[in-house]
């Protein structure tokens, strides 16, 4: 009997090693994989990862070992995967067109793609990307095989534009985004379908969608909230912006504070002055880059207190002029009168440390702990940061 038990107790150990080991990913060069795949008569599934993309780190550690991912990935695919920093992982994200990580691509057992999508997710919804892969009516090379045949229907432009897959070519995504919403009448437009559809879309400021959004608003705020509307518009145009002041483009600038003012003109002062603001600090007028934003500041805090912080954060990583970081401290200050947040209060931290002022720095990180503590939130920044300039 007690061999028995010995055995029973062996048995459970080996099965529960076995459901811990996950997507089974075959070693070996892309070929040998793709000849393996035309042996097992399978598909393939191709993981693109680097040393450096945290969300691999994640896939990798929950994803992956996870007892119904591995059941479903193993029963129908041979999957293969790559560090694309290196070797033959290197010439596959070139062949591949990989501009982001992790990547998830899927192919058929003669190597011709099925369905592309990618980032960080749980289980659930990587095994949605693996039946979504087998699925014609959902496989992303599928639909834009439909769709380079012509097929122009509000169904096909739809599902195409909202295949992840699409992320990876962003002039296509942004052409069958407008395709699509030309298909639909006013009324359609403000369904809640098609306003669940543009709020989650994230494309350039010239999109019909961003225009629609902009000009919109106020249809978005009982589905997300205004702090998230907020949020999103902040968003858009700070990208316009920035793009802009990277080409140092002056009219293309005049010419995104005239739509500010045609889309949003009971908000055109304040996300005029925002574009002004991110231009300059693409550009890194850090002069001007100060100088707006205190101006900003002086009038839009209590709207939005996040630039601000932004800013100062930006500052004390980029500048070293003390007279410029000591008007930091007033940016950083106009965002701590509006909210007395504890990530305000450790940038400004950061900031007076920077500035050599170690006293006020050691009371801005105790005053960050004493308010995250109050919210119940986590302090360990501010702990390690108030230890160090201790020492």
């Amino acid at each position: 009997m007690r061999y028995l038990f010995y055995w029973l107790f062996m048995l459970s150990t080996l099965t529960a090693h076995g459901q811990r080991t996950g997507v089974a990913f075959q070693g070996g060069k892309w070929t040998e994989v793709l000849a393996a795949a035309k042996k097992a008569h399978k598909p393939v599934f191709f993981y693109a990862w680097s040393p450096s993309c945290s969300p691999c780190v994640g896939m990798s550690r929950d994803v992956f070992p996870d007892t119904a991912v591995a059941r479903y990935y193993n029963a129908h695919f041979v999957s293969y995967k790559a560090n694309i920093d290196e070797g033959e992982g290197k010439a596959l994200s070139t062949r591949y067109g990989i501009r982001s990580l992790p990547a998830y691509l899927y192919f058929t057992a003669e190597g011709k793609p099925l369905h592309r999508s990618g980032g960080g997710k749980p289980a659930a919804e990587f095994i949605q990307d693996g039946q979504d892969a087998l699925n014609p009516s959902k496989a992303y090379f599928a639909l834009k095989d439909r769709y380079a045949s012509g097929d122009r229907t509000a169904a096909l432009l739809y599902a195409f534009s909202k295949a992840p897959g699409i992320a990876q070519e962003e002039a296509l995504h942004t052409q069958v985004t407008g395709e699509y919403l030309k298909t639909q009448s006013a009324q359609e437009m403000s369904s809640q379908k098609n306003l669940e559809y543009i709020f989650n879309q994230f494309l350039p400021y010239e999109s019909l969608a961003t225009q629609y959004f902009l000009q919109h608003q106020a249809e978005f705020v009982p589905k997300f909230g205004q702090e998230a509307v907020t949020r999103k518009s902040r968003e858009l145009i700070s990208n316009a912006a920035n793009a802009l002041g990277h080409k140092n483009d002056k009219v293309g600038l005049g010419n995104l504070q005239q739509s500010i003012a045609r889309l949003l003109p009971a908000q055109a002062k304040q996300w005029q002055e925002l574009a002004q603001v991110q231009y300059f600090m693409m550009q890194r007028n850090w002069p001007a880059y100060v100088d707006a934003t205190l101006a900003y500041g002086q009038q839009f805090a209590a709207q939005d207190s996040f630039t601000l912080n932004y800013a100062t954060a930006i500052l004390t990583a980029f500048v070293d002029d003390k007279a410029l970081l000591a008007k930091g401290d007033q940016i950083i200050q106009q965002a701590i009168a509006a909210d007395r947040s504890h990530f305000y209060l450790l940038t400004r931290a950061k900031l007076l440390h920077k500035l050599g002022n170690d006293a006020d720095a050691s009371t801005a990180a105790m005053e960050s702990i004493a308010a995250a503590t109050k919210a119940g939130a986590n302090h360990d920044e501010a702990t390690e940061f108030l230890a160090e300039i201790k020492k």
